[in-house]
């Protein structure tokens, strides 16, 4: 596809805001061509088709850091994740663009057009409540730290789990959870801002609604998303590397290290960020 080959791996790392800018044309492309083609059920589908130039794009990404880790210089007792700090970095510019592309077009539709192409973000949203990773607004009834902290913890361990599962299965599969957390969290940051609206009055308060429920999520958020994004690129590398098994011998170390590093890192981070969550709700 077109769209995807705009940027290659090289230009994406060294360029991240280009790759938010794309993400952001991707779901503008994706919202239009869903109410275009399905506008009477078009929440999932909205999802598939902002991550069909998504997924090849996330898949490059993968390839070029298993190539990179399998072909660099042997790096024993370095810095995993520094190493891997840039293709982080490119991913979350990648998540940022998207959601940033699905807030805008959720504040600037008409409310008719809103309600139903995000009607399972907002099912979503009220369903599942204090469940929602890195939501402490829909926050659970406060108890001691410990309870809080193991419910939070354990559902987005789960979440990491199916990230890293489709990852390895479907290659760059994880873009699909990404999409639909990226959508999820433009959903809650526009209700935020359109309920900052109707209770503030000056029409200049979204902006600054949008921003006090960017904020509520960020201190927690941002550990979440790093710890996605880690276990995408674990099961994203090992992904290419058995589909590139004939070259990997003598590299399975180095490739396998790096993996497993990446994976604690993932699971490290999750568990910081359900502890800021978890201290925001008990009041700690």
């Amino acid at each position: 596809m077109v769209l995807e080959s705009l940027l290659s791996p090289e230009g994406a790392e060294h360029n991240p805001w280009a790759l938010a800018i794309l993400g952001f044309i991707f779901v503008t492309i994706g919202i239009f061509a869903t109410d275009y083609l399905l506008p009477s059920a078009p929440s999932l589908l909205l999802a598939a088709l902002v991550a069909l130039p998504v997924g090849p794009l996330v898949l490059k990404l993968f390839d070029y850091e298993e190539y990179e880790v399998e072909d660099g210089e042997t790096k024993w007792g370095s810095h995993t994740f520094a190493r891997h700090f840039p293709v982080v970095i490119t991913l979350a510019s990648l998540f940022i663009g998207m959601a940033a592309g699905f807030g805008f077009w959720y504040m600037a539709l008409p409310q008719d057009k809103t309600t139903t192409l995000f009607e399972a973000q907002n099912q979503e949203l009220a369903g599942i409540g204090s469940l929602f990773s890195g939501n402490a607004v829909f926050a659970p009834q406060p108890s001691d730290f410990g309870s809080v902290f193991e419910t939070i913890f354990l559902h987005n361990l789960g979440v990491l789990v199916l990230v890293l599962a489709f990852s390895l299965i479907y290659g760059a599969g994880a873009v699909l959870i990404l999409i639909w957390n990226a959508s999820v969290i433009a959903v809650f940051i526009g209700n935020f801002a359109k309920e900052f609206i109707w209770h503030q009055a000056p029409a200049y308060s979204i902006l600054a609604g949008a921003g006090a429920g960017f904020l509520g999520l960020l201190p927690h958020g941002s550990m979440e998303l790093v710890a996605y994004l880690l276990a995408a690129l674990a099961g994203g590398i090992l992904s290419c590397a058995i589909i590139r098994r004939d070259h990997i011998e003598r590299h399975v170390g180095r490739v396998a290290y790096d993996i497993v590093k990446l994976t604690a890192w993932s699971v490290v981070f999750l568990a910081i960020g359900a502890a800021i969550e978890a201290s925001s709700i008990v009041g700690v």
